[in-house]
């Protein structure tokens, strides 16, 4: 994974190496060449000095060459025919001069031209020795061009496998995730150049994890509110069934009888029917609201709650406010989680009485419905708000197990919160908080 690119990088590195090298070498060979030119002109002009001088006093051809070319310079001296006459030093038989002299014109190596009397003095630089010197300086920089080259592999091939080993982390990690692993592992924080990439990865393995587990919950939510709903509508329906097979039988003659089979079928119906009715208010609470929130007057759909909750107005105290505080909520589902909390005080705390107190608090209105029944258990009340559960004491009231789950969705869609504080045997308060109406 990833080796073709993994190997350009690498090419890149020994090709940016040899680059450098190469324009190193060209630089400073031609800086060398520079200073050398510059100083060997000192010295011709020189030489040419000293070569006048000699000819002045009388001195011979071969004395001049020698005088002057030497070390670094080259002299020849030519007749009027231009013969050689001398020479410094000696042309060996496979010289040809005339190269040397295209060579040095090419180079624009500095030279000088004395005529005296009937003889030309020619002073030029060394070629040969400038030869040795730069195929001494190449010769040197090659094998220390070589080992640059080989550590910049190196160096190239370690840099390139951690730059592709993050990236090949992650290309393995996303395509588990495309192959159906919702439940992908972090992987370790890389403290390289890549490490937002590596960052930007574990954030999303957090969101997907937290969402995979958020759906699986949703979904075992879901099957458990299947089973639960059909159960609840199993019960009663199967004894309508059963007393329809009752009077179609005919069994029943006595018509005193017959009303009361008709009753308990009527009953089990209203039971039916209220069980859906909260499951459908349960289904739309589920839903986004398409209306924004308004001002509702909180006494008043209390009033009205405890107005359609049977009993309630003979057991219910409500502690005097400042002022009738105004929440931001839906009215309707407001009136119906403050019934349903009225309607599980009444169930599960009868003839208790039930006091309600209103406050403000942090920009939030409370509202607190407590009783003074038997309270509940720790492990009930850790289960209040789910869905069709009723604690250890169903069997003694009839009821679904929505109330409180209907109550929390109102308020959560109101943007406010829900609460429950209870002790056995000193009853229970249910709280809820909602956002104040600000004028």
């Amino acid at each position: 994974m990833f080796s073709a690119f993994a190997r350009r990088l690498t090419g890149g590195y020994v090709l940016l190496a040899l680059t450098l090298i190469v324009v190193v070498v060209a630089t400073s060979s031609a800086l060398a060449f520079g200073l050398y030119a510059r100083s060997i002109g000192d010295a011709i002009a020189s030489a040419t000095t000293r070569a006048v001088d000699d000819a002045a006093h009388g001195a011979t051809p071969e004395a001049i060459a020698k005088d002057v070319g030497h070390g670094r310079l080259r002299a020849v001296v030519f007749d009027d025919r231009h013969r050689v006459l001398a020479e410094s030093p000696p042309a060996n038989a496979a010289e040809d001069n005339r190269a040397l002299e295209a060579f040095e014109r090419l180079l624009a190596l500095p030279r000088a031209r004395v005529t005296i009397k009937s003889e030309t003095i020619v002073i030029s630089p060394e070629i040969n020795r400038i030869g040795q010197v730069l195929l001494w300086y190449w010769s040197t920089m090659l094998p220390v061009g070589i080992v640059a080259i080989l550590i910049a592999w190196l160096v190239g091939r370690r840099i390139t496998a951690r730059a592709v080993g993050p990236l090949a982390e992650v290309t393995t990690a996303l395509r588990a995730i495309a192959a159906g692993n919702l439940d992908p592992q972090q992987l370790l924080q890389d403290t390289g150049e890549l490490r937002d990439l590596t960052a930007a990865y574990n954030d999303v393995v957090l969101r997907l994890s937290s969402a995979t587990a958020q759906r699986r919950d949703t979904e075992q939510q879901m099957r458990q509110f299947i089973a639960d709903a059909g159960h609840e509508l199993r019960t009663p329906l199967t004894v309508v069934m059963g007393y329809v097979d009752v009077l179609r039988s005919g069994s029943i003659g006595d018509p005193a009888t017959a009303a009361r089979v008709y009753e308990a079928m009527l009953e089990e119906s209203r039971r039916m029917r209220a069980l859906i009715d909260r499951l459908i208010l349960l289904a739309r609470l589920d839903r986004a609201s398409a209306q924004a929130p308004t001002a509702v007057d909180l006494r008043k759909t209390l009033d009205d709650a405890i107005a359609a909750s049977p009993g309630a107005k003979e057991c219910v105290r409500i502690a005097d406010e400042a002022q009738t505080p105004l929440v931001l909520a839906d009215e309707t589902e407001l009136f119906e989680a403050i019934r349903n909390i009225l309607d599980n005080a009444l169930k599960y705390a009868p003839k208790s009485p039930i006091s309600i107190a209103l406050s403000e608090s942090d920009g939030r209105v409370e509202l607190a419905i407590c009783d003074r029944g038997p309270g509940m258990e720790p492990q009930d009340a850790a289960h209040a708000f789910d869905r069709f559960y009723r604690g250890a004491n169903k069997y003694d009231a009839e009821g679904s197990g929505l109330g409180l789950a209907i109550a929390k969705s109102a308020a959560e869609r109101a943007g406010g919160e829900i609460a429950l504080q209870t002790k056995p045997g000193e009853g229970t308060c249910v709280t809820l908080r909602l956002p104040r109406n600000s004028p």
